[in-house]
């Protein structure tokens, strides 16, 4: 029997943040390990997750290499996608990096907590839902 290919999906910032700080990057272990999904990556998603944590409220929780780190860590989960695509399709423009990284990645999933996001619902083939939510959707693949 083939095995099946990983779901791609996408970790909105806001996420990345959440599980570094509350220590529950855990939570996708399973999932990873298995190789039941692969982590899309942008430079703007690397970027804008970079001055997240540089912000003078979040950085008492980061090492000054903490994205670093985690890129480090999560390396064999990862496709760099190049990001070619314009897309202006969400209320707030600042999150039409996510949709077009959706978009050429191919993604199966965006997971977020932003509601310009998840009122979009599905952008093409990608589900915009949130961590929640996927893991209930996936519990069975573990």
């Amino acid at each position: 029997m083939p095995k099946s290919k990983p779901l791609k999906i996408i970790i909105d910032t806001n996420l990345w943040v959440s599980f570094i700080i509350s220590n529950k990057l855990t939570i996708l272990d399973g999932l990873l390990v298995s190789q039941k999904i692969s982590l899309l990556f942008s430079e703007e998603l690397i970027n804008e997750i970079g001055v997240t944590i540089t912000k003078p409220k979040l950085k008492k929780y980061f090492a000054s290499n903490g994205l670093e780190e985690m890129l480090i860590a999560f390396e064999p989960f990862i496709d760099l996608i190049k990001v070619r695509s314009s897309v202006t399709v969400c209320r707030d423009p600042n999150d039409n990096f996510l949709l077009a990284l959706a978009k050429d990645g191919k993604a199966d999933y965006l997971l977020t907590g932003d509601k310009d996001l998840l009122d979009i619902v599905k952008f093409g083939k990608t589900k915009i839902i949130s961590i929640t939510t996927f893991l209930e959707t996936t519990k069975h693949l573990l």
